[in-house]
């Protein structure tokens, strides 16, 4: 599976977010490189997992008619398993020096739209190697499993996800989820945003151009990017780090976006 790695060149220790993009994953991570960069420079290991195979082992070449067989949830442990082995390894190669380690014991899942369907199956199947779920306008057809154990999750929405052009269907994206986690948990919903923000601007471009999902001319994508690195940083670091910055959500009044919806259950 191609994994792209972000990561600082500062020689450090640093907790791991480990991701995966709509479609259950068949929308490549690097398409959300914005986002995954800024959250890798607060100090973060950001893996992101494709699902679809690496056909050449000279250059990032992927062959998008080859699909991998199997159940995607199998996939991704499967590489979350190689890359706790064998990242710092190569992390070492690239940078020419070593003592740059990703904390696989202090990981969190992450995911966008449908791709977080079989991260939350990974959860459910065995919740031990992750502490933190950051759930970006979650979807899936699937979870009707609510979970039996406490793991804090930030659940990001959007306005204009659930409307003609829909890309949620209500009742199956963000909400659902809510309902579905056990505290703490956490949830926002953006007024005025779509689905198909959270992209680097040339696909946010492509999404908007052929109305695959409703989009808001208006919106200033750097600055909505800004926002989603910034909470999400501040969550991670919050569950992860152990340093408590939650008062960069919580505090609403200061955030750049205007809010549809906001719910705390994070004190359980």
């Amino acid at each position: 599976m191609l994994t792209k790695v972000y990561y600082p060149t500062r020689i450090d220790t640093y907790a791991v977010l480990f991701f995966t993009g709509g479609y259950q994953g068949d929308i490549p991570s690097e398409l959300y490189s914005d986002v995954l960069v800024r959250v890798a420079s607060h100090g973060f290991v950001v893996i992101g997992i494709d699902y679809m195979p690496m056909v050449t082992a000279t250059a990032n070449v992927r062959d998008r008619s080859q699909r991998l067989g199997g159940d995607h949830t199998q996939k991704y442990m499967e590489e979350l398993q190689w890359v706790t082995k064998n990242l710092e390894a190569r992390i070492a190669q690239h940078l020419n020096r070593t003592g740059l380690v990703p904390d696989f014991s202090h990981l969190a899942i992450g995911c966008h739209s449908a791709g977080c369907d079989p991260l939350v199956k990974m959860t459910l199947q065995n919740h031990t190697f992750s502490k933190a779920a950051l759930l970006l306008e979650p979807f899936s057809f699937n979870y009707a499993t609510p979970v039996p154990f406490q793991m804090p999750a930030f659940i990001l929405g959007t306005e204009l996800s659930t409307q003609p052009h829909a890309c949620v269907r209500p009742g199956q994206g963000y909400n659902h989820f809510y309902d579905m986690w056990k505290c703490p948990r956490m949830l926002i919903a953006v007024k005025d945003h779509g689905h198909c923000d959270i992209y680097n601007e040339t696909w946010y471009k492509a999404c908007q151009l052929t109305h695959f999902c409703k989009t808001n001319p208006d919106v200033d994508i750097n600055k909505y990017h800004n926002f989603i690195q910034g909470i999400s940083a501040a969550f991670l670091t919050t569950t992860l780090q152990g340093q408590d910055k939650l008062q960069y959500i919580t505090n609403t009044t200061l955030l750049p976006v205007q809010l549809l919806e906001y719910k705390n259950d994070m004190n359980c």
